[in-house]
């Protein structure tokens, strides 16, 4: 199952988006736009986590990651083990390995014993990918997941989270200013202006899409410094 939308309507203080039609399947959906364009706010409608008018479907077991996630007390073991328990309803047992695998994955198995709240920011978004991905989602809401995250590490963490998506057919919506991030998780693209869309088609197509940050976005990712 895909994440969709029929006439989505939601508003952030005087900013309203308005969506009438929206598709995301296992393929990768990312949300490109200027900052205010809606992006956030589209992902958190689909993912239910602000107040929206319309039709949205999306599958039962979904997560999300954000550029500033939250911890929850106790130790990083804790923080995946307790969530993926509560999700999967699964032995305990079975959990417990399941997150020792993904933290060693995410590049924090060294500190599994460590308070979660003690971690740097971007060791903290390295969890929220792990707590994600440990509850099987059927669907992940991603907004700048890599945001934070040291540059040497960011291919291992794109390579897992594209496997695991490849692998379960997971539905990906994704927010983000990197063109990276974009090609290498997504498919398709959605460019949002001013809380409406105003390009969809495969990610291969931005070039078409007739669209000034859209234009940016690939001049940027073209340029290429003279060496000194």
């Amino acid at each position: 199952m895909g994440v969709t939308a029929r006439g989505l309507i939601a508003g952030r203080g005087t900013f309203v988006l308005d969506v009438p039609t929206f598709e995301a399947d296992d393929g990768g959906t990312v949300l490109l736009g200027p900052n205010g364009a809606g992006k956030t706010t589209l992902l958190l409608s689909l993912h239910g986590l602000i107040a929206a008018s319309g039709v949205v479907e999306r599958p039962f077991r979904s997560a999300s990651v954000f550029a500033r996630p939250s911890v929850l007390r106790g130790s990083v073991l804790w923080n995946v083990a307790i969530v993926a328990t509560a999700v999967l309803g699964r032995p305990d047992g079975d959990v417990h390995q399941r997150a020792l695998d993904i933290l060693e994955g995410v590049g924090l198995g060294d500190t599994v014993d460590k308070d979660a709240r003690t971690l740097s920011t971007g060791q903290r978004q390295r969890l929220a990918i792990a707590r994600a991905l440990a509850v099987e989602p059927e669907a992940l809401f991603l907004d700048e997941p890599f945001a934070n995250i040291d540059a040497d590490a960011r291919p291992a963490l794109r390579a897992l989270v594209s496997s695991y998506v490849q692998r379960t057919k997971c539905a990906l919506v994704l927010a983000t200013s990197s063109l990276l991030d974009a090609m290498a998780l997504c498919r398709n693209a959605v460019v949002l202006q001013h809380g409406h869309v105003v390009h969809t088609g495969p990610v291969t197509t931005l070039g078409t899409a007739n669209d000034p940050y859209a234009e940016a976005l690939l001049a940027e990712a073209s340029f290429a410094p003279t060496p000194l």
